[in-house]
């Protein structure tokens, strides 16, 4: 949890979230025939897949006390970490705990369109305006839910949805959760009536939110994470003015890429 080292001829010291150089020392010099030592790069926090981060994308910096209310698009937020990242990796990727919009159609038109063309774009666009230059927000992917949940057998196609915790060749057998039992309850928190599928809380605003993926063999479909603490899928334009607002849409939970160096401080 905290150390001193002598690096390449310079003395590092470590207090558990970061590691700073603190003058010379007479340690090794890696051997480079008695040159004037160089100074080791600089090593950041090693996060792990679920950590959580408060995180104001305006201020571009870490903060106390966040605001989790599905709606709240500034100021201080909490974020989940969705890859590892290790102490030489400079950025981290992190998703918001809940939607900045409840309900939107992926695309307004009936055929899947990539992300970058698609009409959500411009939901998070304006969901996200006035963060920092740089974070480039997104939508999170199938694969990276797959990836998270440790579920190998997806491939994109329909026959692949999953629970995040479920049994079965496939996942597809759902795993009953008491509140907060979910170990990926983080991953689909503020969704409706979710703490019957193990997350900590249940927000009626909305049932879930998009992906940035097609459904394979499916050319209206895109994947989208569920209330029920699942990876499914629905046609593009479910949440368009076409559909009965029964409370049952999709909204967006913007990702973005954090650089290590404005939370570390």
């Amino acid at each position: 949890t905290a150390a001193d080292f002598c690096i390449n001829g310079y003395n590092v010291t470590y207090d558990g979230k970061e590691a700073k150089v603190n003058g010379k020392c007479n340690g090794s010099n890696n051997n480079n025939n008695n040159n004037e030592p160089q100074q080791p790069s600089v090593l950041y926090t090693a996060y792990s897949v679920g950590d959580s981060i408060n995180y104001n994308p305006t201020t571009n910096d870490t903060c106390d006390n966040p605001v989790s209310t599905t709606g709240t698009k500034a100021g201080c937020m909490k974020w989940y970490v969705i890859s590892a990242s290790g102490v030489n990796d400079t950025t981290v990727d992190v998703i918001l705990d809940h939607n900045t919009t409840t309900k939107v159609a992926y695309e307004t038109s009936e055929t899947y369109k990539e992300y970058a063309q698609a009409s959500i774009k411009s939901q998070v666009d304006t969901d996200t305006t006035g963060w920092t230059s740089g974070l480039n927000p997104r939508l999170i992917t199938a694969q990276e839910v797959a990836d998270i949940t440790n579920i190998t057998t997806f491939n994109g196609s329909s026959s692949t949805w999953f629970y995040f915790n479920g049994t079965g060749a496939n996942k597809q057998t759902n795993v009953s959760s008491s509140q907060g039992a979910n170990p990926y309850k983080w991953l689909f928190d503020y969704t409706n009536s979710c703490t019957s599928f193990g997350c900590n809380t249940a927000d009626s605003s909305t049932s879930g939110y998009w992906t940035s993926s097609p459904v394979s063999d499916i050319s209206h479909g895109a994947w989208y994470v569920d209330r029920s603490g699942s990876l499914y899928y629905n046609s593009v334009d479910y949440g368009s003015s076409y559909y009965v607002d029964d409370g049952s849409r999709y909204g967006v939970r913007p990702v973005i890429t954090i650089s290590k160096s404005q939370i570390s401080s």
